[in-house]
């Protein structure tokens, strides 16, 4: 094992972020995928360095044109138009409900400015599009983007009463937690018995409205199984890929590329969890065997955690598999990148741990991802503050 994983390994360099040389040792495993992960355990500081890297390796090497992200429909919605304008009053705007979550950090609001950077610098046609599909967590940017994607037409007169409903809820903010989860089932009701009126008012936007509104919906559900981890991940994990099977049917055709939570990018199911990219590898999806996925570990590391009283506190931690530590140990740099589809590979016999209580599995590590970056001493992200900085 030892052997094998010295002679399948790269130092990550993260000077130059358009040098791609340290992660050449991936370039034979991209042809024929079409979605490609990376995955971290939030609240660290190399997580986004990292993802900027891998974002633009992927973009070099695959010219992937949809960012596929760990966000909501809405939220995903007004990135895109901060990165085609450059106006930064609407990421501030996104950005106000996620304080007091771990989003809420330096970190994640500058990668948006860098990749607008970065996007600027592609022709129109390449430029990088943000694809949002978990359920929506903040429910006043859902409203936000209900509101903001109403035609400037009047509406029918048979929907009109629920489209008002709609901007009043979204403007009576001092009632808007008592309120928007009524409006959100009315006018899920509406569309229901009056889709055609619905779908000639809005046009090419129904599906985006529709999907939003469910969403809202989806996430009061999915927050009754919170204090269950397995019932909260299956129930969120299963609607994540339903919204993306919605979307990707509307989609011109392109690949894939996105950093999220670990265990969403897993390929294969966990016991008794079926993940995001395991629906994405089953025998009925257009995508199995189609997935890329870089894993990351940790050893000596900080990440920020929220405290009960609210407040962002750093704290050690790792989370590194004992084979890669046992060899990691014995490089030199912080960041080494390990292939596990090498000739000859102990991978593909060595057993997955389950994350929860470390028992084996039967499925073999190669069954859920196919790298691993081992980070070493990486610092804490920190909270933004109420100047975004």
């Amino acid at each position: 094992m030892q052997e094998y994983l010295k002679e399948n390994y790269s130092s990550i360099d993260l000077e130059d972020e358009s040098e791609f040389k340290d992660l050449a040792i991936m370039d034979s495993d991209i042809g024929g995928k079409e979605i490609f992960f990376t995955a971290e355990l939030h609240g660290t500081m190399a997580n986004e360095q990292l993802n900027m890297k891998f974002l633009k390796y992927f973009k070099e090497k695959t010219d992937f044109k949809y960012y596929l992200c760990e966000l909501s429909y809405s939220d995903a919605y007004f990135i895109n138009k901060y990165l085609d304008t450059g106006d930064i009053k609407i990421l501030e705007e996104i950005y106000k409900p996620l304080k007091g979550t771990f989003a809420w950090n330096k970190d994640g609001y500058n990668h948006w400015k860098k990749l607008y950077e970065y996007n600027s610098t592609l022709p129109k046609e390449s430029r990088i599009e943000v694809i949002g599909v978990d359920i929506e967590h903040q429910p006043i940017n859902a409203y936000r983007f209900l509101v903001d994607v109403l035609p400037d037409k009047e509406a029918p007169k048979e929907i009109k009463a629920v489209i008002d409903k709609i901007k009043s809820t979204f403007n009576d903010l001092d009632k808007f937690d008592e309120t928007f989860a009524q409006c959100s089932r009315e006018l899920q009701n509406d569309i229901k018995e009056k889709e055609s009126i619905y779908k000639e008012y809005f046009g090419e936007k129904f599906t985006s409205f529709n999907l939003v509104n469910l969403n809202v919906l989806n996430q009061i559900e999915a927050y009754k199984h919170k204090d269950d981890h397995v019932d909260w991940d299956n129930t969120r994990d299963k609607m994540i890929y339903e919204n993306f099977q919605t979307l990707q049917k509307e989609l011109p055709k392109g690949k894939y590329y996105g950093q999220w939570g670990l265990n969403h990018t897993f390929q294969s199911k966990e016991k008794d969890k079926m993940w995001f990219a395991a629906y994405l590898n089953s025998d009925d999806s257009i995508f199995k065997d189609k997935i890329l996925t870089v894993i990351y570990n940790y050893d000596n590391c900080e990440k920020m955690d929220i405290s009960e009283n609210g407040r962002y506190v750093p704290h050690k931690f790792a989370v590194v598999y004992p084979q890669i530590k046992e060899t990691n140990d014995l490089l030199e740099g912080d960041l080494n990148i390990y292939k596990l589809t090498g000739e000859n590979t102990p991978f593909s016999e060595t057993p997955m741990f389950n994350s929860i209580d470390g028992k084996e599995l039967e499925a073999s590590m190669l069954d859920f991802f196919q790298y691993i970056v081992c980070i070493r001493n990486s610092k804490a992200t920190e909270p933004l503050n109420d100047e975004y900085n």
